[in-house]
């Protein structure tokens, strides 16, 4: 307390726990969440949507979301990740990074080809490639994990808990922004008169994908 009587130490303390949302490790922490949170646009809202426009019924959609349930048993294979190396990315960007831009690319590959397929025809096909989203984006979180509690230290906890809160609403951001994204591109290339206007906004919504990786190498 000081000599006027007033208690000068809460804006202290307040300026003190803010910084550490400053602090550089809180972007990057905010980015992996963004990356993680992204994949479920792809196989919630733009799958979900891209198959009710072109005429499948309640029932085929509702099977699709099963698909979601990959993300409860990625258990099974994280000690297997942590343990395998990428071959030449390891060496390169280091353990976590390697295995994170790997399946950032498996991803893009997926969205790839997701643009030149049609639900209608080949139904099982466009199913098969979500569920490789969803495999890689579930596998992807065991990577993004422990690359975000590896950016804190053990006895920081303070910045532990922030972190924690940041990659909350870099997930959310990720999840939300993606999904305003890929709609308003869907609607902007349909009013444009584009017949496929999901399939290219499949290739459009991969170039966040090539951005997000830029992001991490930074």
């Amino acid at each position: 307390m000081s000599s006027d009587g007033q208690n000068t130490g809460s804006p202290a303390s307040f300026a003190q726990t803010f910084s550490i949302y400053l602090d550089r490790r809180m972007a990057r922490i905010a980015l992996l969440g963004l990356i993680s949170g992204f994949p479920w646009v792809l196989i919630g809202s733009a799958l979900t949507l891209w198959l009710k426009e072109d005429g499948l019924s309640r029932a085929t959609i509702g099977w699709a979301g099963l698909i979601f349930g990959v993300y409860a048993i990625n258990f099974l294979w994280a000690p297997l990740i942590d343990r395998i190396q990428v071959p030449l990315l390891t060496a390169r960007l280091g353990h976590r990074r390697a295995w994170i831009v790997s399946l950032q690319a498996v991803i893009l590959i997926c969205l790839t080809f997701w643009s030149i397929f049609d639900p209608v025809t080949n139904l099982q096909g466009v199913i098969a490639i979500a569920l490789v989203i969803a495999i890689a984006s579930a596998t992807q979180d065991i990577t993004i994990d422990a690359l975000r509690i590896e950016q804190v230290g053990s006895n920081e906890s303070a910045a532990m808990a922030a972190g924690a809160a940041v990659a909350v609403v870099g997930w959310w951001t990720g999840y939300k922004l993606g999904g305003v994204v890929a709609l308003v591109t869907a609607e902007a290339l349909q009013h444009a008169g584009v017949i496929n206007y999901w399939q290219s906004t499949f290739l459009i919504l991969g170039s966040v994908v090539v951005l997000c990786n830029i992001a991490l190498m930074a």
